[in-house]
């Protein structure tokens, strides 16, 4: 069902200063950058095969978890077939946030199970086919 892990999203006080570590330290680079509503800027860095989401939230209380560092916000996972996926899930009495997956500003189509259901640990399906390709890897 689910063929990989696609990144990890952190909560972060500073963008910028995050990107500027990433890069410094593993030479990531940005393949993309774009605000979200009612949640704050967003960025993806890739850095060899491992993609990583940063938020800057609109809201700064949510990092207080965090002690005001890095907080983990959510892991995504790739699959195959999202929509049966998510049928299949919603068979086994899974909810979701939303009714039907979403395209987000990278073109990822995905969609968010409802956290009661994961343990308060916030998971998205990501449609594997609407991924871009990771260093090495062909289109799918």
């Amino acid at each position: 069902m689910f063929s990989d892990i696609h990144h990890v999203s952190y909560l972060v006080p500073d963008l910028d200063t995050v990107i500027e570590s990433y890069a410094r330290m593993y030479g990531a680079v940005v393949t993309g950058r774009g605000a979200v509503a009612n949640l704050g800027e967003v960025a993806f860095l890739q850095a060899g095969e491992v993609e990583v989401e940063f938020i800057c939230p609109e809201d700064s209380s949510s990092l207080e978890a965090g002690g005001g560092n890095y907080v983990v916000h959510h892991v995504a996972y790739a699959v195959e077939d999202l929509d049966l996926v998510v049928a299949e899930h919603r068979g086994r009495g899974f909810r979701f946030l939303t009714h039907e997956p979403f395209t987000n500003f990278m073109g990822y189509r995905l969609i968010y199970f409802d956290p009661e259901d994961t343990g308060g640990c916030r998971v998205h399906l990501t449609d594997a086919a609407t991924l871009r390709p990771r260093s090495g890897q062909a289109l799918r």
